[in-house]
């Protein structure tokens, strides 16, 4: 078998990751629109169908965008944060949160105290921001993949 056959530059029906922003091409278009409504706005949905390619053009489009310095009037330092709301949206971000370099890699009951933040008040991602690790000067993307799960399903408890 070849290797262009092993390693077939298409991921098939999985989306774009970050670090295949190499093999993601044709939508510079759109990045160049996400990119300026997100110097007007700090929110921005990508809407569309499903299987239209929302994922990929996020994670192999914008990320690597702004990670290289697409956005440098907010700065070149950017940590991301990518979560999925599920059944448990508040604790799928405090997870999400964590796994960032914002905070002490492996601190104990970190995911308990983004939670508990998050939950205190309509302000709990600023303040979970605020006690990160990082300056003020680090921007926070979160990217809230299949976002309509938020209002589908919450589990009790």
């Amino acid at each position: 078998m070849s290797t262009t056959a092993e390693h077939s530059p298409f991921p098939g029906l999985r989306p774009f990751h970050t670090d295949e922003d190499y093999l993601f091409f044709g939508r510079d278009a759109q990045v160049s629109r996400l990119l300026n409504r997100l110097r007007k706005n700090r929110f921005i949905a990508v809407v569309g169908t499903s299987g239209s390619g929302k994922s990929s053009l996020v994670r192999a489009g914008l990320i690597p965008s702004l990670t290289g310095g697409a956005m440098m009037q907010a700065g070149s330092s950017w940590e991301i944060a990518l979560m999925r709301p599920g059944g448990r949206p508040i604790e799928n971000l405090a997870q999400a949160l964590a796994e960032t370099e914002l905070y002490e890699p492996d601190s104990p009951e970190l995911v308990e105290r983004l939670t508990a933040s998050l939950k205190r008040s309509r302000l709990g991602l600023t303040e979970a921001k605020r006690f990160s690790d990082t300056d003020a000067t680090t921007n926070l993307l979160l990217v809230v993949d299949q976002f309509e799960e938020v209002f589908r399903f919450v589990e009790s408890g």
